[in-house]
């Protein structure tokens, strides 16, 4: 199996509390160049709610720029959930992002199915920037959700 040729995680995240604003919790930047034709791209990302109110609902995106690579739809988030996001890509010789997997869950258990966008441009020459935003149904002291890790790869096909 080949290495990866690039990993990146971010410097720093930031809680998404008390707000009903799209906020970025977690991004890392590519320069140009670092993606290639018939390469993966992977994304990871862990959420955790360490705590919530009793009418919250809590939505996730991962993004490319503003383009959304893929939505876990809001979801009633409890104390101490945790929601994990795994997106995979090609790069084909189009230039386009192709998607082959995306998966998110909470708990252990299926969450309903993350909605990918449709195939997106990929420019292989522009710097990329990734990022992964969450937003809060209700603004409540009591919110609280938490990146844990945001992972972003790419890797040549075998």
């Amino acid at each position: 199996m080949a290495k990866p040729s690039n990993i990146k995680v971010p410097s720093s995240y930031t809680a998404v509390s008390n707000t009903t604003s799209e906020t970025t919790m977690a991004s890392v930047s590519f320069p140009a160049y670092v993606f290639k034709q018939d390469h993966i791209v992977r994304v990871r990302a862990l959420v955790e709610t360490p705590s919530t109110n009793s009418t919250d609902t809590l939505a996730l995106k991962l993004k490319i720029g503003s383009t959304v690579l893929s939505t876990v739809t809001a979801f009633d988030a409890a104390n101490d959930d945790v929601a994990f996001i795994v997106f995979e890509g090609y790069i084909d010789a189009d230039g386009e992002l192709l998607h082959g997997v995306a998966f998110d869950g909470r708990n252990g258990q299926s969450l309903a199915n993350p909605e990918p966008s449709a195939d997106v441009a990929f420019d292989t020459d522009a710097a990329k920037v990734f990022s992964l935003t969450g937003t809060w149904s209700v603004a409540s002291a009591d919110n609280n959700a938490v990146c844990k890790f945001f992972t972003v790869e790419t890797q040549p096909v075998d």
